[in-house]
């Protein structure tokens, strides 16, 4: 079978963090390793660096089956329109939709009729044996974690359903796949970036997240072995994209070990972690620290208010978020983070964080906006109340109910929470202290970037897409 593997290009990408972090594909690299381990080809095309449609490859290529990923459900409206190009040129290639947010909420698929397939489970097992299947001619009800389109234009689901995979048994990436997009990949002011995974899954269960649901609380580790590799693999920036970074501390330490083996120091790592386990780890962050000259940790900061960590389900608390900080940075990592906005703050609730912000020295931080995401329990909880289901205002930029002040009110203090942050251009940092660790070939892209953001800090261009009754 003939493989063409497509990263979309979602529309909803004007507000947020978004220009600073686009990454490299990983899933369908570990689709395509797998693939080509059972005998059949596949190339990538990530749409986010290439104009126009995918008809010149479908052409070239002459695909078997087309494979979308719609990894959030910002990719949905990107997505249908990629199927219907490809029914378009062809009814006879079949169509395939995974990823993330296909999985944990099909219906916002279901309704096409130029979708074969959607996937509900991970990835590398689904796609090499429903390719095998193709290629045999074989019925496809036996594929299990499928849903697949009747004549009807109805989706039923296969049986049984897969259980997760044995990471042991999973193909390290293909990166050489997405090499003519390596130099688009970036995180931050660093470009370009490589990605790598040692988990996957997470066992906490916050409010606002589907990953635990999606993983059934599971968390499961790469074995070193394939995770050393991978890492000399990567290039000299990289991004771990795990949910949960030092989620079990002998794993952890024994995959240090693994890679500091190697006598090979990266110039830039970035992880993700919670403020807990970090506050709690001092002795672990201290064996990983020399991998990188520049280390930096994302943390899920949430909230500054005890109360509001209660309610998102977060299971840790404000001490905990100070202590991280203090322990990061004494150890000599880069602190950065996200706070959750929640629609019902009132006036007050932005003066606190704004103090922790500044009595913490928190300005390398994002900000996002309480959403429900599709297939979460907490979006099951509250769709009847929302007012906004258009998909592409689920970027956690945008509102999808009233909130408690008046819209432009919030909006305003919004962003006068974004000011305090460095992407304002208008503060205390120019946009020269941005261009460390870059060449000078990549400025002008840094420079597009910054210009990009700075709408975070404009209450009017909030108010002109918001879809509110």
């Amino acid at each position: 079978m003939r493989v063409l593997l497509v990263k979309p290009r979602p529309d909803a990408v004007q507000f947020g963090l978004a220009p600073f972090f686009q990454t490299e594909p990983l899933g369908l690299e570990y689709i395509a390793s797998a693939l080509e381990d059972r005998g059949h080809s596949a190339i990538i095309v990530d749409m986010r660096f290439r104009r126009g449609g995918i008809a010149d490859l479908l052409e070239s290529f002459g695909p078997d089956l087309v494979g979308i990923s719609c990894l959030h459900i910002l990719d949905a409206s990107a997505t249908l329109r990629l199927a219907d190009e490809v029914k378009v040129f062809s009814k006879d290639i079949f169509v395939l939709v995974g990823g993330h947010a296909a999985s944990a909420y099909p219906s916002a698929l279901s309704q096409s009729l130029s979708i074969d397939a959607i996937g509900i489970g991970e990835g590398e097992a689904l796609v090499a044996a429903l390719c095998d299947a193709l290629a045999d001619r074989r019925p496809l009800d036996a594929i299990p974690s499928l849903l697949l389109r009747t004549e009807a234009g109805e989706f039923r689901r296969t049986s049984p359903e897969a259980g997760f995979l044995d990471l042991a048994c999973v193909k390290n990436p293909d990166r050489a796949k997405v090499a003519s997009f390596q130099k688009g990949y970036c995180c931050l002011n660093y470009m370009p970036v490589w990605s790598l995974e040692t988990t996957r899954g997470c066992p906490h269960r916050c409010k606002f997240c589907s990953v635990w649901q999606f993983y059934k609380g599971s968390c499961r580790f790469h074995s070193p072995g394939p995770v050393r590799a991978d890492f000399q693999s990567a290039g000299p920036n990289l991004f771990i994209i795990d949910d949960i970074f030092w989620a079990e501390k002998a794993q952890s330490e024994e995959l240090a070990g693994a890679l500091l083996g190697l006598g090979e120091r990266k110039n830039w790592i970035l992880v993700q972690s919670r403020t807990d386990l970090v506050a709690q780890s001092p002795e672990l962050l201290e064996t990983w620290r020399p991998l990188a000259n520049n280390f930096d940790i994302f943390f899920g900061f949430e909230s500054p208010i005890e109360t509001r960590l209660t309610s998102l389900n977060k299971g840790s608390d404000v001490a905990e978020t100070v202590q991280a900080i203090k322990t990061a940075r004494a150890l000599g990592y880069g602190v950065t983070g996200n706070f959750i906005i929640d629609p019902d703050f009132a006036e007050e609730d932005f003066e606190r964080l704004w103090r922790f912000l500044d009595e913490n020295q928190l300005h390398r931080v994002g900000f996002t906006i309480l959403t429900p995401l599709p297939g979460t329990h907490y979006f099951e909880q509250v769709k009847d109340q929302l007012s906004v289901l258009d998909w592409d205002q689920y970027d956690l930029h945008h509102l999808l109910w009233q909130p408690r002040l008046p819209v432009e009110r919030f909006f305003e203090l919004y962003c006068e929470t974004w000011r305090r942050s460095v992407l304002n251009l208008g503060g205390n940092k120019r946009w020269w202290n941005w261009i460390h660790g870059i060449s000078p070939l990549q400025i002008p892209r840094l420079a597009r970037i910054l210009w990009r953001t700075q709408k975070l800090m404009n209450p009017k261009a909030y108010l002109d897409e918001a879809r509110l009754p």
